[in-house]
Parts: C-alpha cells; structure tokens; sequence
C-alpha cells in the first residue's frame, strides 16, 4: 500500500472511533395501533465503566418498545426484567438466510456464525450474571426447571469478501453481513423480541479488513452484537446503575 493511501486510512480509522454502530437503525414497529411514550431513564454506567444507552422507550402491544441505537427492533413484555432467570436454554442458531450451500466457505463461514452465536450469548449471560444456569443442548435441561428458551434465526447472512474490501472495504464494501432475530419465551408467553444487523463493525474490519478472515470479521460482529443485547438485559435487569 502507498504511504500516501495508508494515511488517508490511518486518518479514516481516527474517524471511526472503535466500534462502529449497526448500518439499519429502523425503530421497532409496535404491534398496536398506537404507541404511548413511557418514562425515559434510558443511560446506564455498565460494571466496566461504559455508558450505554438503551433507547427511548414507547409503550406497544402488552409491553414496552425501545428505539435501542444498536437494535432495529427491541421489545419486551409488560413487567418482565430480565431478573432472577433461573435456567436460559438458548436453541441451537436457525437460519432463513439465503446463501451458496455449494460454496464450501460460505457453508463455514456461516455455520461459524451460528455457532458462535450460541458460545457468546452463553457466555455473556455468564458474565452478566443474569441466570443461574445456561444451557445450550435440551437433553441438559432438569428436570422441574423454570426455562426461559432463547430462539436465534440469522435472516440474512454474506460471507465477504477481502477483494472487495481492499478497494472499498472503508465504506462497508465487502465486509460480512449478519442479521439476527431473536426471541425470549417462558412456556407460551413471549416476554423479549429483538432484531439486530452487523456488518464489518469495527475499525480493524473497516481499515485492515482486507488482511482479515471473513469468518474474524464476523467473529468480531458477533462479539458486538451480544455485547449491545446483554448490555440491554443486564440494564433492566438492574445491574447496572442508572446515568443521568
């Protein structure tokens, strides 16, 4: 590379600051006809010193609705935090997504991607300390439990590619693409839905993305995307402290 195109990335890089927030930051779409603005109280000072915010809440269809700025859409069930869950089955990763079942990188990369979905969430409950048990395969399920069961589907799904990132991998080109939906029941009761999308978030992708695996990068959106999902769970469910 030029010394003169490794300053102009070096520059960009500056720019983005870290992390890069989702591409789509659709609000969710409320499942009533209309929508009642609830109590704010939305910044939070997380256990490792940052301050996140969960959005601006909006009560919708038996619950609470959040324009959440890293989740398209964020809905959670009247009364339910989050607190005190006993035992989090979280469902093998689905997937809907549309890709070459005949490249075998593809089929690797995204079944990477389904995996590493399942091991962060688990450990991120983990670490949040928000069950006391987290299981990722029913047969280990006990018996008399109280199960909260976790469904992820990837809907859209794109490998990358380092070619493309190389001329224009700054501006999203060629960066992986992940979308996730997700859904928390207990029993037949739905009490959280999300919708969250992830392509090439962080700076490495975006400036050296091209000396990058596809399979790293979307490690790296995968890491983001729980981040901001647990980061939610643990807020309401008070474990983290409330910011003006």
């Amino acid at each position: 590379m030029h010394y003169s195109k490794l300053l102009l990335c070096l520059g960009a890089a500056s720019l983005l600051g870290g992390c890069v927030s989702s591409g789509d930051k659709s609000q969710a779409k409320s499942t009533s006809d209309a929508t009642t603005e609830v109590a704010p109280g939305n910044k939070y000072k997380t256990t490792d010193g940052r301050t996140i915010n969960i959005g601006k809440p909006t009560s919708s269809g038996g619950g609470t609705s959040y324009k959440n700025p890293h989740m398209d859409k964020c809905w959670v069930a009247e009364g339910f935090t989050f607190a005190g869950m006993d035992t989090v089955y979280i469902v093998p990763t689905l997937s809907t997504a549309k890709f070459s079942e005949k490249n075998k990188e593809e089929v690797m990369v995204h079944d990477r991607a389904k995996d590493g979905l399942v091991s962060e969430i688990a450990r991120m409950l983990n670490q949040r300390g928000l069950t006391t048990n987290v299981v990722t395969k029913e047969s280990e399920l006990k018996p008399g439990a109280k199960v909260f069961r976790l469904e992820n589907t990837i809907v859209e799904f794109t490998k990358g590619g380092g070619a493309a990132r190389y001329w224009v991998g700054l501006y999203g080109g060629g960066q992986p693409v992940l979308r996730v939906q997700g859904k928390l029941t207990e029993g037949e009761k739905a009490l959280f839905s999300f919708e969250a999308r992830r392509s090439g978030v962080s700076a490495g992708a975006r400036v050296g993305g091209v000396f990058m695996k596809d399979e790293d990068i979307q490690g790296e959106d995968i890491r983001s995307l729980v981040l901001d999902l647990t980061d939610f769970m643990a807020a309401l469910a008070g474990k983290y402290t409330p910011s003006p």
